[in-house]
């Protein structure tokens, strides 16, 4: 079984399979018959005491992979029934040969899904656009309605291999998913992350010069503890690890401020600053005295703050009133080395459409990357990776589009996606923890990309420690920052 570092998108996926069968002289048919023998071992692992395997089979290459998966099995002497989807007269090319092979050896070909040890869902493949015919509406809902554990081919049918989008209500929902050579983006990131199931994946075997082409995006890891911080020097100072400004929390949002500031103080930030209403001021205190925080009002100038700053954080409880468009359009008229744009500040920057300063990085959640796209947050989460382009090219700056999966974005390239996908991260003023990390790690290294794979790594990375630590308790945002406590 083959470890993931990249994923790939349908397009893509085509593409490495194309150098693998033309490049490298890799018969096709080799490529679905190893497939195959993946699928069936892999089921064999997970269920060693199965008597019986039904396939739900459609019409393309990935009903090909399915019949090699049928044929292994009645070989075996397991029961095995094919239950075909679609006009068998369209069965073409390498699944031809596998459909076949399948008759040859007298596999049940059936009209009807009857029950089974394990379903395997060989009906719709990477290729699949657009709404679904009713017969596959109906496959589809056989499946759903299955007792036994359910095992997809390289992804559910109704999911949109690239952007995790759905292409039915109800897709199929999977226990187990089988991928090969290239990982599918859209079971990383969007609605497609709650019908994937477990993730198993192989190359197939093919050659490591497969892979050598720029396409792909990096999957982050986060389980290491300090991903790409530079070490910190035994005679360095504190202003050698930055100053951060946290600029935010207008009245009854004081909070979001005070996460912000303490996570980029434990990210490793050398200084951090809070420029809050005043009332909020005693509360940032009292709950971390090594902030200094100072409390403005609509008529305070801070340009000094911000020429004191190497990084801005703003956003956070800003609010989108008067006293925060002030402080966020005097920010953007004097912006530091570095700025980050977050929740509210992003909402008022569309709202008065101001220029931002070059290599600024945004952090949205799906809501507000919705506001600042003019479209519904049904459809930010239809299209995660297409809209984390769009919104960085736009811009002209690095996006982190938060949420299961988190995706970045800079200039209208994707440049990673996060493995975390745990929905115990969605909780109030977990987006602003982020935010600080951000901006600590943007202090400390320098490049926007670079800042905010290093922060969702962070994040997730504290996520998973806060959950493992405490499972059986709802996680807060404080958790978070206890957690980067390295």
């Amino acid at each position: 079984m083959s470890l993931i570092s990249k994923v790939y998108t349908a397009d893509e996926c085509r593409e490495l399979d194309r150098f693998a069968i033309e490049k490298h002289d890799i018969p096709g048919f080799t490529l679905m018959q190893r497939a195959g023998a993946f699928v069936f071992t892999t089921i064999q692992d997970r269920w060693s005491d199965i008597r019986s395997l039904r396939v739900v089979a459609g019409s393309g290459n990935n009903a090909g992979d399915g019949y090699v998966v049928a044929l292994l099995a009645h070989q075996a002497g397991i029961a095995t029934e094919v239950y075909q989807i679609g006009a068998t007269n369209r069965i073409s090319g390498d699944a031809l040969l596998a459909w076949q092979q399948l008759n040859e050896h007298e596999v049940p070909v059936v009209d009807e899904l009857n029950e089974a040890d394990v379903v395997v869902d060989a009906l719709l493949g990477t290729g699949a656009r657009g709404s679904l015919s009713p017969e596959y509406e109906s496959a589809i809902a056989h499946i759903n309605n299955f007792n036994g554990p359910v095992v997809a081919i390289d992804v559910p049918s109704g999911v949109e291999a690239s952007s995790g989008g759905l292409l039915t209500e109800n897709p199929v929902t999977s226990d187990l998913t089988c991928m090969f050579i290239g990982a599918k983006l859209g079971l990383f990131t969007g609605p497609g992350l709650r019908y994937r199931g477990d993730l198993v994946f192989t190359d197939l075997g093919v050659p490591t010069e497969v892979y050598q082409d720029s396409f792909g995006v990096p999957l982050l890891d986060t389980t290491i503890k300090r991903p790409a911080l530079p070490p910190r020097d035994p005679l360095a100072h504190k202003f050698k690890f930055g100053h951060v400004l946290v600029v935010g929390g207008d009245h009854g949002m004081g909070g979001a401020v005070i996460l912000t500031a303490e996570a980029a103080l434990r990210t490793g930030a050398g200084l951090v600053t809070v420029l809050t209403r005043t009332e909020n001021v005693p509360s940032v205190l009292a709950r971390r005295p090594e902030i200094m925080a100072v409390g403005v009002d609509e008529s305070t100038d801070i340009s000094s703050q911000l020429a004191r700053a190497d990084v801005l954080a703003i956003g956070p409880g800003l609010g989108q009133g008067t006293w925060g468009q002030t402080l966020l359009k005097t920010a953007l008229a004097h912006p530091p080395v570095h700025s980050i744009l977050d929740a509210d500040a992003l909402r008022t920057l569309k709202s008065q459409e101001w220029t931002v300063p070059e290599g600024c990085i945004f952090t949205p959640h799906p809501g507000e990357a919705a506001f600042i796209s003019g479209v519904s947050t049904e459809d930010i989460q239809t299209n995660r990776p297409r809209f984390a382009q769009t919104i960085s090219h736009q811009y002209g700056c690095t996006v982190i589009l938060k949420g299961p999966g988190s995706l970045i974005a800079s200039e209208g390239q994707l440049c990673s996606v996060s493995q975390f996908v745990d929905g115990a991260l969605a909780t109030a003023g977990s987006g602003d923890v982020l935010t600080g990390i951000a901006a600590a790690a943007y202090a400390r290294c320098g490049n926007p990309i670079e800042a905010a794979a290093v922060a969702v790594s962070l994040h997730g990375a504290a996520g998973a420690r806060a959950i493992r630590e405490n499972p059986d308790r709802s996680l807060i945002a404080s958790d978070l920052i206890d957690a980067l406590r390295i």
